[in-house]
């Protein structure tokens, strides 16, 4: 009887260098992005050390709060871009440059940078709830501001989509759409977290 067997082959790829040094500097993009990634729990921690350093002691403790939040809501950030929106947007543009009957052949410098910036640029976005609950805590924006205007917030976020990705439909919903969310979420905080004496409060002195 007939049984199946496979054939692995390597699959050509198209990509082209157009120096002699591309190659090795697309690995070192990669090492510097995935050692970015890799080392955000430090990065973060010492950035927050670094805010910390200008607070007052009933002021440091709320770095507790903000730094597990940041790190995670980076890293949620970093996974949606890489695991998902980027094999779309992927597919959309090489379908449409198919589409238009042209030979499509890109750069090796040009694809990695794409592909290597798009989850970083995702991470940082998805600071917005840290961002907004520090404006609020410093006094610079209250949290009725935040909610009344919440449909101007929502433009000027689908204007930053539109400006912050490849301008596909994959990339803007995927950036757009969770940070509507997000901004919701900021709200949520900025109403709901423990302030008490927190950030942006009067300093009490220990000895009275």
């Amino acid at each position: 009887r007939l049984r199946p067997f496979l054939l692995f082959r390597p699959i050509p790829n198209k990509l082209v260098a157009l120096t002699i040094t591309e190659g090795f500097m697309v690995w070192l993009k990669a090492g510097l992005v995935a050692g970015v990634v890799i080392a955000s729990p430090g990065i973060f921690w010492h950035i927050w050390q670094f805010l910390a350093a200008g607070l007052y002691p009933h002021e440091r403790r709320y770095v507790f709060w903000y730094l597990p939040l940041s790190l995670l809501l980076f890293l949620a950030g970093v996974a949606l871009a890489f695991f998902a929106i980027f094999r779309l947007v992927l597919g959309f543009l090489m379908t449409y440059t198919a589409g238009l009957n042209v030979e499509f052949t890109p750069r090796l410098n040009d694809f990695m940078s794409f592909a290597l910036m798009l989850p970083l640029g995702f991470g940082i976005a998805f600071q917005l709830p840290i961002l907004m609950l520090g404006l609020h805590r410093f006094g610079v924006v209250s949290v009725d501001t935040f909610t009344a205007q919440w449909r101007i917030a929502v433009l000027v976020i689908a204007f930053l989509a539109m400006i912050l990705t490849p301008a596909d439909i994959y990339s803007m919903l995927g950036l757009f759409i969770p940070l509507v969310g997000l901004y919701f979420f900021g709200i949520f905080l900025c109403r709901y977290m423990p302030q008490g004496a927190g950030l942006g409060g009067i300093a009490h002195d220990p000895k009275g």
